[in-house]
């Protein structure tokens, strides 16, 4: 994946936390990377369904038009504790921090993150949530079971159409079904 895609999916993840957390505050954040065909983000403390995606996407789309600065800011490890003080599993992340600790904020929205991102919203032009999944916390079953939402991005309409188009047919020809 290129870099400037990774940034454009990074930075969804970063507007699909602000959504949720907009929409359903006791949520609880966990991480939110870019992957190959997309990005996701995992929560506590909720139970969406998929016909939920379309609200948040809503919102998303609330968010990304108001073309919001993505702000990098170093923060000390005492302030990025009040941060995130209701966060566990951000708190739980920030113990294993070693040197500067980095937030990036956008609007109203703070996320403990090494970046890098879009400049600003406006540069996320093409994107889709496409499920949601159950994960444990760290990927260790021991852990709280969180929910994950995938979504993906694309620098264009066009290229995003033809990924979902893609991905229909593949999931015609899928023998499982």
């Amino acid at each position: 994946m290129d870099a400037k895609l990774e940034r454009i999916r990074h930075s969804a993840s970063h507007i699909l936390a602000y959504a949720v957390k907009l929409l359903y505050s006791k949520a609880k954040l966990g991480i939110g990377p870019a992957i190959e065909d997309g990005f996701y983000y995992d929560f506590g403390n909720i139970n969406l369904t998929s016909d939920d995606l379309k609200k948040v996407e809503s919102k998303m789309d609330e968010l990304i038009d108001q073309n919001l600065v993505f702000k990098k800011v170093e923060v000390t490890r005492q302030k990025a504790q009040n941060m995130f003080k209701d966060e566990p599993y951000k708190l739980d992340l920030l113990k294993e921090l070693k040197g500067k600790i980095m937030v990036y904020q956008c609007g109203q929205f703070s996320e403990l993150c090494k970046g890098p991102h879009v400049k600003s919203t406006k540069e996320i032009k093409a994107y889709k949530l496409l499920t949601i999944a159950g994960s444990y916390w760290r990927g260790d079953s021991k852990n709280s079971m969180l929910q994950r939402i995938y979504g993906t991005a694309f620098a264009s309409k066009e290229d995003l159409d033809t990924y979902l188009k893609n991905r229909e047919e593949a999931e015609k020809r899928n023998h499982i079904r």
